[in-house]
C-alpha cells in the first residue's frame, strides 16, 4: 500500500520556520519601540510641563522666604518684622563691639603692668572729690558774687519785702530812728542816706520787687492779718464745740437706744411669764394687793 503522507517541500519548511520564529520577533520589536518612545519623551518634554514645574518651584521659594504672604500682611505686622530685624542687627553689632572691647582690654592689661587696686581706687576718689568740691565752690562763689554786686549797686541796703508785717514795721521804725539820730549829728549824711534808700527802692521796684515802706499801709495790713487770724481761731473753736456737741448727742442717743432695748426685752419676758400663768408683783400692785 502506498502512504498518502508526502515529504514537505523546501518552501513549506521555510514557512513553518518563519511561523515559529514570528512570536519572538514581535515581542522584540515591541520592546524596541517602547524604549525608543520613552527616550524620545525624556529627551524632549513639553513646554507646558516645564513651565508648571518652574511655577511650583517659585511658589515654594516664596513660601520659604515669606514673600508670598507679604502682600496680604498689614503695615503693623510688617513694621514689627522690620523692628525685629533691626533689633537683631543691633544686638549682633553690640556683641561684636563687646568682643572687640574685651580683646582691646586684654591687650592693654597684657602690655601695661597692673597697679594695686587700692591705690587706683583712692586716686580716682580723690580726683572726683576734688572736682566736685571745686565745682561746688565755684558755683557758690559765683552766686555770692552776683548777690554782693547787686547789693553794692543798690547801696548795700536790704529792701523791705515780704508779708511779715510786724517785722517790717519794726525795721521801718529802726530805720526812721537811725535817720533822726543821724540828722541830729550830721544832716548832710542823713540826707545822703535817705536818697540812697530811695534809689535802692526804685531799683528794686524796677526789677519787679514789691517794696513795703509805707507805715500806714503796713499797719492796716497787720490789722487785717490779725483780724483774719482771730476769725480763723473763732471758727476753729466753734467747729470744735460743734464736734463735741455732735459726739455727745450720739452718745446720748446710743444710751437711750440701749435702755429702750433692755426695757423691751424685760417686757417680752414678762409677757411670756403671764402666758404661762405666773402672777407678777406688778400685777398684784395693780390689783390692790401689797
Amino acid at each position: 500500500m502506498v502512504s498518502n503522507t508526502s515529504k514537505p517541500t523546501p518552501g513549506q519548511k521555510a514557512a513553518t520556520q518563519a511561523s515559529k520564529s514570528s512570536p519572538q520577533g514581535g515581542t522584540q520589536n515591541r520592546k524596541e519601540s517602547l524604549a525608543t518612545g520613552s527616550k524620545s519623551e525624556l529627551s524632549s518634554p513639553s513646554v507646558s510641563a516645564i513651565n508648571l514645574l518652574r511655577q511650583r518651584l517659585h511658589e515654594k521659594i516664596k513660601k520659604a522666604s515669606g514673600q508670598d504672604n507679604a502682600k496680604e500682611l498689614t503695615p503693623a505686622v510688617l513694621e514689627k518684622r522690620q523692628r525685629r530685624k533691626y533689633e537683631r542687627e543691633r544686638k549682633k553689632r553690640r556683641r561684636k563691639e563687646l568682643k572687640m572691647k574685651a580683646k582691646m582690654e586684654k591687650k592693654e592689661t597684657e602690655e601695661v603692668p597692673e597697679e594695686p587696686e587700692n591705690k587706683k581706687e583712692e586716686s580716682k576718689a580723690e580726683v572726683v572729690f576734688n572736682r566736685v568740691e571745686v565745682h561746688e565752690e565755684n558755683e557758690l562763689n559765683k552766686v555770692q558774687k552776683k548777690k554782693e554786686k547787686r547789693k553794692a549797686v543798690k547801696g548795700n541796703i536790704t529792701p523791705l519785702t515780704g508779708k511779715n508785717y510786724k517785722q517790717l514795721l519794726s525795721r521801718l521804725e529802726t530805720r526812721k530812728n537811725k535817720l533822726e539820730e543821724l540828722k541830729e549829728k550830721d544832716e548832710k549824711k542823713a540826707q545822703e542816706l535817705e536818697t540812697k534808700i530811695k534809689w535802692t527802692n526804685a531799683l528794686y521796684k524796677a526789677e519787679g520787687v514789691k517794696i513795703r515802706d509805707d507805715e500806714e499801709r503796713l499797719k492796716e495790713a497787720l490789722k487785717r492779718k490779725e483780724k483774719r487770724k482771730a476769725q480763723r481761731k473763732k471758727q476753729w473753736q466753734e467747729r470744735t464745740v460743734r464736734v463735741v456737741e455732735k459726739m455727745q448727742q450720739r452718745q446720748d442717743k446710743r444710751k437711750k437706744n440701749i435702755q429702750k432695748k433692755k426695757k423691751e426685752r424685760i417686757e417680752k419676758k414678762k409677757a411670756r411669764a403671764r402666758k404661762k400663768g405666773r402672777v407678777l408683783p406688778e400685777d398684784l400692785k395693780k390689783a390692790g394687793f401689797k
